[in-house]
């Protein structure tokens, strides 16, 4: 569907609408708290946020069904600690916790793990109108979900069966940024016990219009096939879900980039990155004396990869044609018992496997030959990494107020290069790895609305295969693997407090986190014996201290449902290399969103919600060592202006309207972590229809 809203109605519509939400006198009260919701993450095991020792946040069916997003980046940014980065995609966003980068962090879809082994982490690979909640764990989930959980975990839990034999979603958006659509459509239902679900959807969208003006290579298409199958036989539940996720990204290269000494010239472009998952599911209550449940899941993943490099240096130009194919294979068995009293333990064995087959055509074209060799090098990499990890958890109640929480995880880690043409390498195992990880929270129940927690974790990272095995192209310049490299790890403190009386919410968490053995790549030197001149390598160079506050405010004012609200981070982060370290990590001091939401009935329609917000963050910086510039990125200070607002509407309310102005005052900005400059003022729509 295709709606146009034009540019010069949104000072009179926003006035409107603010005018109604603060003036309508048959406002809804607020019901309920966000310190209710109940989440599966942080335990592994059914547990209401306020009872958690983990830093959670939780977006709900609701805010995603309300959201006018496109991209499940731009539904999460508010979110204390986190960064969304583009790496130059608009449309391949990835998450930041905590000012780690996105690697460290790990991605779950049912929480099954999305793996990558690229160095910019994993993408979100999923369209925000098949997914049912997002839950979010902030510091470190590596003994319940393994490696790459060092900075947290963000988890997409997608929508399942209905209530009906047969039901229906119908939806289109538009966004004017973009001139881009989303198309999505689903049926599902319910037969005799028997759930199921097919959807899809279809998203395309055009260069990015900002008040610098268009934003050349930022355009972006993909889509999503979703099947899910569910059916329940007594005390056991079978399930099935498929997904496809196909998209096509150019990437933007600031200019400063492709000038660069020596560079004359860069384009970037992935022309594919899709993939493809089958899962099966099985969980059974038992509740016997030892064993309380069972669940086991499995799954088998492809993701396919083209990325295309041109790079015309002042001696040479070369392209380069990387075709990658990342094969996964996973399982977990969990064990649930509550057989001593007061303690619920959860005992898990996971298996993970990915295996990459890869190629790169490498065509250079040199006028001077003793720089570089005109010609075509094709470049062969198959390798693999072998992870079995045994976890054990157990939640204690040590008195009717206090909650302790105790979890180990050990990990025996086996990485293969199992093929290479390259001159440089040998094929053959490389260095494997055992590691015993542990966690302990505690929950004091101050008073009924009152929780007081404290939590340690330690995290772990394995070396990906790029860094262990194969390698990669950073522009001009080729960065070897090193099979000696160390996983990198952390330790992670948190404070907290959480509070719920009448319309007040309270979630705030101080926290500091010490990492050691960061992988970074470095300029080779002769000892490294690296193949080319301007070679790079991966290294264990740096380590980092980073802590910071963040906190979730809302209350509701009485008898008016207007909600004031702020989400919001402080956020300190030193950098630690061998010869010298630095406060400029890329992480500004303070960020967020402050703003006022109501909800109510307006005249004759039923249900009326708006959101008029401000989000900004103070200023940022980037230094590295091995760089040729002093700084690597620089980001100003910068606050945007933005107000949403919806209704339903029909005689069952299954249509659904919502409407988001964006940067109203045309504030320029680039956000910290991400290369693209945001979005002009404009709007973005969406229309929902249930049947």
């Amino acid at each position: 569907m295709t709606v146009i809203v034009n540019k010069h109605i949104f000072q009179p519509l926003a006035a409107v609408t603010l005018a109604s939400a603060s003036t309508l006198a048959q406002a809804v009260p607020f019901e309920g708290s966000m310190l209710e919701e109940i989440v599966i993450t942080a335990s592994r095991s059914q547990q209401r946020i306020f009872d958690s020792p983990a830093s959670l946040s939780v977006i709900d069916r609701e805010l995603l069904d309300r959201s006018t997003a496109y991209t499940l980046g731009e539904i999460l940014r508010d979110i204390p600690g986190l960064q969304v980065t583009d790496s130059g995609q608009a449309g391949s966003q990835r998450i930041r916790l905590r000012g780690e980068e996105s690697r460290r962090s790990a991605i779950l879809v049912n929480s099954q793990e999305i793996t990558d082994h690229f160095e910019v982490g994993t993408p979100l690979s999923l369209d925000p109108s098949m997914v049912e909640r997002v839950e979010v764990i902030r510091g470190s989930g590596s003994v319940l979900y393994g490696s790459k959980a060092l900075s947290g975990v963000v988890n997409f839990l997608t929508r399942k069966g209905g209530t009906e034999p047969l039901q229906a979603t119908v939806s289109g958006s538009y966004d004017t940024a973009t001139e881009g659509y989303t198309g999505f459509a689903s049926v599902y239902g319910n037969l005799d016990g028997f759930e199921y679900r097919l959807a899809y959807s279809n998203s395309d969208h055009d260069d990015r219009q900002t008040p610098q003006g268009e934003v050349e290579n930022t355009s972006f298409d993909n889509s999503n096939a979703y099947l899910y199958a569910g059916k329940s036989f007594g005390d056991s539940l079978f399930e099935y879900i498929y997904e496809d996720y196909e998209s096509s990204s150019h990437i933007f290269v600031e200019e400063e980039v492709k000038t660069t000494f020596p560079l004359t010239d860069f384009y970037l472009e992935t022309p594919k990155r899709d993939r493809e998952r089958h899962s099966m599911f099985f969980s059974r209550e038992i509740d016997e004396d030892w064993l309380q449940s069972v669940k086991l899941n499995g799954f088998y993943q492809e993701t396919d990869r083209l990325f295309y490099t041109r790079t015309e240096l002042v001696w040479y130009q070369r392209d380069i044609h990387s075709d990658s194919k990342l094969e996964t294979t996973g399982a977990l068995l969990q064990l649930d018992s509550d057989r001593f009293e007061g303690h619920h333990v959860i005992v898990g064995l996971q298996y993970l496997d990915d295996s990459v087959d890869q190629s790169r055509h490498v065509d250079t074209l040199s006028w001077t030959p003793p720089i570089a060799t005109t010609g075509v090098e094709v470049i062969k990499d198959k390798a693999s990494i072998e992870t079995w990890a045994l976890f054990v958890q157990d939640e204690w109640s040590i008195t009717d107020r206090t909650t302790l929480t105790a979890g180990l995880r050990q990990y025996r880690v086996d990485p293969d290069l199992e093929e290479t043409n390259r001159e440089s390498l040998t094929a053959g195992s490389l260095d494997d790895d055992d590691e015993l990880i542990a966690a302990l929270g505690l929950v004091y129940d101050y008073s009924d609305g009152v929780r007081l927690r404290a939590n340690f974790s330690q995290g772990y990272v394995y070396p990906s295969l790029m860094q262990l095995a194969t390698g990669a192209y950073a522009g001009s310049r080729y960065v070897n693997p090193a099979a000696e490299l160390d996983p990198e790890t952390s330790d992670n403190y948190e404070l907290g407090l959480r509070l719920q009386s009448g319309g007040l919410v309270l979630d705030t968490a101080v926290f500091y986190s010490d990492s050691r053995d960061y992988i970074h790549h470095l300029p080779c030197t002769t000892e490294d014996a690296c193949p080319g001149r301007r070679d790079r390598l991966y290294q264990n160079v740096g380590k980092s201290r980073a802590h910071g506050i963040e906190t979730f405010l809302q209350y509701v004012i009485a008898d008016t449902a207007l909600m004031p609200y702020a989400s919001l981070t402080w956020l300190k982060r030193r950098n630690e290399y061998a010869d010298f370290s630095t406060w400029d990590s890329g992480v500004p001091d303070f960020s967020g969103r402050i703003g006022v939401r109501w909800q109510g009935p307006l005249f004759t329609l039923p249900q009326l919600w708006t959101d008029i917000y401000v989000r900004g963050e103070t200023s940022s910086e980037v230094t590295e060592p091995g760089s040729s510039r002093t700084v690597v990125e620089s980001r100003s200070s910068w606050n945007t202006l933005n107000l949403a607002a919806g209704l339903e509407f029909g005689g069952q309310q299954q249509y659904q309207l919502g409407l988001e102005l964006r940067n109203l005052t045309d504030e320029s900005y680039v956000a910290s972590g991400e290369n693209l400059y945001g979005r002009e003022r404009s709007a973005s729509v969406k229309l929902s229809m249930d049947f």
